[in-house]
């Protein structure tokens, strides 16, 4: 278990410092991935609610600490992405990327759009159109093919935790 901390500890600070510096180079359209929401996304899916939750309230923390703003603002929603996508993966194969993209375009739509709305809900002006044009659906697009890369390393590392488990087992 500390091996499995450990790990998405560190993919956590690993993409936080990806996102902040690497990737304002490669933006698409004016958009850069959200690769900690995809990690929230991915870790959620291939475990369970109490580990999304985990996942996504540290990753939210780590995000509000590098954009600056209000602590706690995206560990809450990265809380919530990440036990909402948990509940929902329990009849799913995990071995399926098709439902992992599925989940990082719905998941992205509902988080970009609750930052959004909740970001604007005290100023007159509230446009759902435009910036679903101009930003959420390019970053979902962009961390839907992004995701696809994430997903196959987070497996990978998903797998060796899971083989280390069964070996450490006591019977």
């Amino acid at each position: 278990m500390r091996v499995k901390i450990t790990g998405y500890a560190l993919m956590m600070v690993i993409f936080a410092l990806l996102q902040s510096t690497v990737l304002d180079y490669l933006k698409v359209f004016n958009v850069k991935p959200n690769l900690l929401m995809v990690l929230i996304v991915i870790v959620a899916f291939l475990g369970n609610n109490v580990e999304g939750a985990i996942v996504g309230f540290f990753s939210g923390l780590i995000h509000d600490m590098i954009s600056g703003r209000v602590i706690g603002f995206y560990a809450l929603l990265g809380l919530y992405l990440g036990f909402c996508v948990g509940s929902l993966n329990k009849r799913l194969y995990k071995e399926n990327i098709f439902a992992v993209v599925f989940f990082v375009l719905v998941s992205t739509l509902a988080y970009e759009y609750s930052v959004y709305f909740l970001h604007t809900i005290f100023r007159n002006s509230l446009d759902l159109f435009y910036p679903l044009r101009h930003v959420i659906l390019p970053l979902a697009l962009y961390n839907g093919i992004v995701s696809i890369f994430i997903y196959i390393i987070v497996y990978k590392i998903n797998e060796k935790f899971e083989a280390s488990k069964k070996l450490s087992r006591k019977y």
